[in-house]
């Protein structure tokens, strides 16, 4: 029988299907993005950062491909007497873990502590620690706790070294992982013999992201339709995605007319994509757009949100405007494009909220889309005070148009989802992100931050900023191209 690893035991608990593929069709993963490799490095130098709670240990160096090594330098350290161990290896009843900080205490027993670049313990954390909990006892360690380390947003950070005793928390989750302990040993069988046999077959739905993203998302999604698959219904659970793909129905399209257990956007959504033509509450449009006071400002944020904080005054995980886009569209049609980067090493901030309130003028709709910039211009009132009255008059400007669009405007191509991603291809079918080097946020957020915290070289760097720029200008574009849209169709 296999052995499992910490992490393809969470596999398995979460997806049989996945953990079968991993270990029988790994080239069917997708590869690793670059936001999610980052996302894996920055939780690395938060468990590095973590060993400093405990100093004075020990590291087992070995890396994931020596097992075995690792199993027996850790053996040879328990025996010298270490008493703070980084990493150390265990396997015990077909499972293998790798403790991130062990430590000794007073009465001959251990304390474990797995670290997490979370805000908060979370439930899949409490079976990751109980597993290994689970490898430990089993190898002959009493362990007396089991804890959760994880960022705390409370910590603000002064600049120089991080005060680790402020920038984590620990959560003491002994009782909740020693209630799981016993189920550990029949979970691992029946992974194991599941593992022995052919693939199983598990129904996608939300196990396919929750609680992480899954690497073989495209292979077990490929038999739905490329267009209008039913998993595009908007706000569709596993109850409802389950009994209509039970009736063979894969496609929106096939959903029956007389369905029971759809919501009222869902009807909408199926209605406008079996009609095949988009629909438009032109009356509806008319007055909602009727608020709008020209000139236009058309505003996008694009943000940096670090878990361990880079500069002083800020706080983990605290979401930093570093740019800006702003398109401004006169009633006459002409068009002015603004916009500002911030490229020096400090908090981009001030110098950001300077250059905004100056941008937006003192008159006029500022358009956004989503709450998401009204959060962002919030924040910079706070964390610039000196600019914190005229951005408070730019948020009584705000004007947003996602729920113009939702309330109004129905596309097949949209199925009811109303982002600006499903929108403006929707709409504007020859306006499009593809074709972007940077072409979402998460990703214009990693390649910043790669310049931000000295990564980059100065080709790199400036190839980011150029790429930033093109990608956030696009972003207030599409709201005038979709603001010229829906104009044109509360007219007709």
């Amino acid at each position: 029988m296999r052995t499992l690893s910490k992490s393809r035991f969470q596999k398995g608990l979460q997806c049989e299907k996945a953990l079968w593929l991993l270990l029988h069709r790994p080239e069917l993963a997708a590869s690793t993005s670059e936001s999610q490799q980052w996302i894996f490095d920055q939780g690395s130098e938060t468990g590095r950062l973590a060993q400093r709670l405990f100093p004075g240990g020990v590291e087992v160096a070995e890396d994931h491909t020596q097992g075995d090594q690792a199993l027996e330098t850790t053996a040879r350290l328990l025996a010298e007497g270490a008493r703070v161990l980084y990493e150390p290896a265990f396997s015990f009843g077909g499972v293998f873990a790798r403790v991130d900080i062990l430590v000794a205490a007073d009465d001959g027993r251990w304390d474990l502590y797995e670290v997490k670049s979370s805000t908060r313990t979370k439930d899949v954390h409490v079976t990751d620690a109980a597993v290994q909990a689970y490898a430990v006892e089993g190898s002959g360690l009493a362990v007396r706790s089991i804890n959760i380390v994880h960022l705390d947003t409370t910590y603000v950070y002064t600049g120089g070294d991080y005060d680790v005793s402020a920038l984590f928390a620990i959560d003491d989750i002994t009782e909740a992982a020693r209630a799981f302990m016993p189920e550990v040993p029949t979970a691992v069988a029946r992974l194991q013999a599941m593992l022995e046999g052919p693939e199983p077959q598990v129904k996608i739905g939300e196990r396919c992201s929750s609680p992480y993203g899954c690497d073989f998302t495209g292979y077990c999604h490929a038999f739905l339709p490329g267009e209008h698959p039913v998993t595009a219904l908007p706000r569709i659970k596993d109850p409802l995605l389950h009994a209509l793909l039970d009736l063979g129905v894969l496609s929106i399209n096939d959903v029956p007319d007389d369905f029971a257990r759809l919501n009222a956007v869902q009807r909408e959504a199926i209605a406008v994509v079996k009609a095949g033509e988009p629909h438009v509450d032109r009356p509806g449009l008319a007055r909602s757009l009727g608020g709008l006071e020209w000139p236009v400002y058309h505003l996008d944020f694009e943000t940096i949100n670090p878990g361990l904080p880079i500069w002083p005054g800020t706080r983990p995980y605290e979401v930093i405007a570093f740019q800006y886009s702003v398109h401004i569209q006169h009633e006459d049609g002409r068009v002015e494009h603004r916009e500002y980067l911030h490229r020096g090493s400090d908090d981009p901030r001030p110098a950001l909220a300077r250059q905004l309130v100056a941008d937006l003028d003192t008159a006029g709709s500022v358009t956004h889309y989503t709450p998401y910039e009204r959060t962002q211009l919030r924040a910079l009132a706070r964390a610039v005070p000196e600019c914190a009255a005229e951005i408070e008059a730019i948020i009584d400007r705000l004007f947003d148009l996602e729920p113009v669009i939702r309330q109004n405007m129905r596309h097949p191509r949209a199925a009811g989802r109303s982002s600006i991603k499903a929108v403006l291809p929707a709409w504007c079918p020859d306006c499009s992100y593809a074709d972007l080097a940077i072409n979402e946020g998460q990703l214009a957020s990693v390649r910043y931050l790669r310049i931000v915290k000295g990564l980059a070289d100065a080709d790199e760097a400036e190839a980011t900023y150029r790429d930033l720029l093109e990608y956030c200008g696009l972003d207030t574009y599409a709201m005038v191209r979709l603001l010229n849209e829906m104009l044109r169709l509360s007219r007709e």
